[in-house]
């Protein structure tokens, strides 16, 4: 075979497929033939169109929207919130009138004395007995709400078998009859009524000017203990002249008592034990102690 036949039948082709293979890779690839494939297509199917549902209707089998709920079933309800207990109707406290009522029908069993029976009458009674503590409570003598008993004569001083400058039996009589007064009282008697008053006491108390937090009964505590607090001692005290009707006790330590407790050490030994008891009675029943 010649050399000519040889290109034709080796080289030839193969010039063909390099050129071929260089035009390809030149080509655009959008332009490049694919092998076409048979595409087999389906009928076109129209869109189910679904009925419009109101928004509170549920999809679901008939049977099951017509099926009653099972009561075992049902969600839990939430528990009712229980109404809130109404509490108990704080104590009505009593009006002026009402209390001043109750006073004047228990007057009698407190003490059958004449002056008490005359004060008890008076509508501001029980005002005048809560300034009364009040002003003890401080250590003054109650001038103001017992006005009415002021003596019409002056203190007056006297000398004893022993020579000494001591009250005078009429300045001690001067003060008689609120000591019998006071003596006459059943501590028992007072005490109950205390006690049912004491709400009401309370009201005419903060009308004073007492915050709510001090009580009436804080203010019978402190009287009561003002005057158990004044010394015991047999006779009288022995007295030293300042200057015209104005005496002062030679014991510094007498002369530095309150001014009611002055007053109750010139009201007489006897005098000054009753009241003593009675205060004492009193306290203990009501259990006014300081603790």
């Amino acid at each position: 075979m010649t050399v000519k036949s040889k290109f034709f039948i080796y080289g030839f082709p193969l010039i063909l497929g390099i050129i071929a293979t260089v035009l390809m890779l030149r080509m655009p690839s959008g332009a490049q033939k694919t092998p076409k494939k048979e595409i087999k297509t389906e009928p076109a199917v129209a869109p189910v169109v679904m009925e419009e549902t109101k928004p509170s209707e549920e999809i679901m089998p008939p049977e099951e929207v017509e099926q009653p709920p099972n009561e075992s079933e049902q969600p839990e309800q939430p528990e009712e919130e229980k109404a809130p207990e109404k509490e108990e109707d704080a104590p009505k406290t009593m009006t002026e009138e009402e209390m001043r009522q109750m006073f004047t029908s228990r007057v009698e069993q407190i003490s059958q004395n004449k002056l008490w029976l005359e004060f008890a009458k008076r509508d501001d009674a029980l005002l005048r007995c809560v300034k009364a503590v009040d002003a003890i409570a401080a250590g003054k003598r109650p001038v103001e709400p017992f006005d009415f008993l002021k003596p019409t004569t002056p203190f007056s001083a006297m000398k004893n078998a022993a020579g000494l400058l001591v009250v005078a039996v009429e300045s001690i009589a001067r003060f008689q009859e609120p000591a019998d007064v006071f003596a006459s009282i059943d501590t028992k008697a007072a005490a109950d009524l205390f006690t049912e008053l004491e709400p009401a006491l309370n009201v005419l108390f903060h009308t004073l000017g007492y915050p709510e937090e001090i009580t009436f009964r804080d203010k019978l505590t402190e009287a009561c203990t003002i005057i158990l607090e004044t010394p015991v001692m047999e006779g009288e005290a022995e007295l030293e002249h300042v200057a015209g009707q104005l005496y002062k006790y030679t014991n510094p330590q007498l002369e530095e008592l309150q001014p009611v407790q002055k007053l109750i050490m010139r009201l007489g030994e006897k005098n000054r034990e009753e009241i003593r008891r009675k205060v004492t009675d009193f306290a203990t029943i009501l259990k006014l102690y300081a603790e």
